[in-house]
């Protein structure tokens, strides 16, 4: 009977602690929930507050620069030369072994207009050095050197604007710019061949530009002659094509790669002419840096974006504040305040308001903790 009897309180007690645990679980839900939603405020409140740039690289839209104030450019770069003509080792490209054979120097300046629809026009000037070792038994080995002094009228073309979309984001490519250029213009040239002798030494056997006495043409087995005077230079029409990568360090500054593939109407750049040969070429690769006029301070690339970031700009007020602190000894209060004088850059207001953000959720925080104790 007793058994009996206790039956009932058992029940009751285990429907207790079922209601207690129901009351558990149901509130480590309510609290659950309530930080997942806190989570999604966080998230959501950071995502407004991160600033994103606005500013597209002004090579990668199409622009208007009609007038007469805007649009001009000017640069210079020097680099590598390499000639292709009959005294020559290779078709396409040197071996590394043979490049102190085959690559002159050369450096160039150039300036130009910027239009509309991404089309310029550019004028340049080009002076270096070619030069080419030629080896082919049963003939004897041959060299050459020259001088090459040229300039053109070239037709420029942004590509940006078709390859590039106007990019906000912090990635290299966004100061990338592409131009393909094309032109004609005329070269000037003095060059020098000379042939190796049974004994290895080097003689002269022709000359292009020179004046020179002693020559013969009886081959290898002769000496050559000397060189007296320079003369008139050679001179042919050219055709360059090739192309520019710019990447913009400011507004009005780019580092540029300059590359171009010069066709020449003439055989004898190398001074060694036959019928069966081809024009000669050379292949010009500089980089330097343009300066463009009239940009404007939209142009200017975010302190953010840059490698080299500049420091702000002391207004007078400042530095001749922040001097009278220095000059005052340790122990003496400054009458100024901190700040004072200074201006408020936009990362100090955006910081400012991340941290009024963060404060606010916080209370936030505080007033669920307290409403979840009740």
């Amino acid at each position: 009977m007793r058994s009996l009897k206790k039956i009932p309180i058992l029940q009751g007690l285990l429907e207790g602690n079922m209601k207690k645990t129901t009351r558990l679980k149901s509130r480590w839900c309510f609290r659950i929930s309530i930080l997942l939603w806190i989570s999604i405020q966080n998230n959501l409140l950071f995502s407004q507050v991160i600033p994103v740039t606005d500013w597209v690289n002004s090579d990668h839209k199409a622009e208007n620069l009609m007038g007469i104030k805007k649009g001009w450019f000017v640069g210079a770069d020097f680099g590598a030369n390499l000639f292709y003509g009959a005294v020559t080792m290779y078709n396409n490209f040197p071996k590394p072994k043979d490049f102190c054979h085959s690559f002159g120097r050369g450096y160039s300046f150039y300036g130009g207009k910027k239009f509309k629809y991404g089309l310029a026009a550019e004028a340049q000037v080009f002076k270096g050095t070619i030069q080419g070792d030629k080896i082919s038994p049963p003939l004897y080995p041959r060299k050459f050197t020259g001088d090459v002094l040229a300039y053109s009228v070239n037709l420029k073309y942004n590509l940006s604007q078709l390859f590039f979309r106007e990019k906000q984001d912090r990635k290299f490519f966004n100061r990338l710019g592409v131009f393909a250029v094309i032109g004609a213009g005329q070269t000037y040239y003095r060059s020098i061949l000379y042939k190796q002798a049974y004994n290895n030494q080097w003689y002269i056997e022709k000359t292009t530009g020179y004046s020179a006495k002693g020559i013969d043409s009886a081959g290898v087995g002769s000496a050559g002659g000397v060189v007296t005077a320079k003369t008139k230079m050679g001179s042919a029409i050219i055709m360059p094509v090739g192309g520019k990568i710019n990447y913009k360090l400011n507004k009005k500054t780019d580092i540029v790669l300059d590359i171009y593939y010069v066709n020449v109407f003439t055989r004898s750049m190398d001074s060694w002419v036959r019928p069966w040969i081809h024009d000669n070429k050379y292949l010009y690769t500089g980089i330097g840096i343009c300066y463009n006029f009239g940009r404007s301070d939209e142009d200017e690339v975010p302190a953010e974006q840059r490698i080299l970031r500049p420091h702000e700009k002391k207004s007078k007020a400042e530095s001749t504040a922040s001097d009278a602190d220095e000059a005052m000894p340790s122990g003496t209060s400054s009458t100024s305040k901190k700040g004072l004088f200074k201006r408020k850059s936009k990362k100090d207001d955006k910081d400012l308001e991340v941290k009024m953000k963060l404060y606010e959720l916080q209370l936030k925080l505080f007033e669920m903790q307290f409403l979840l104790t009740q």
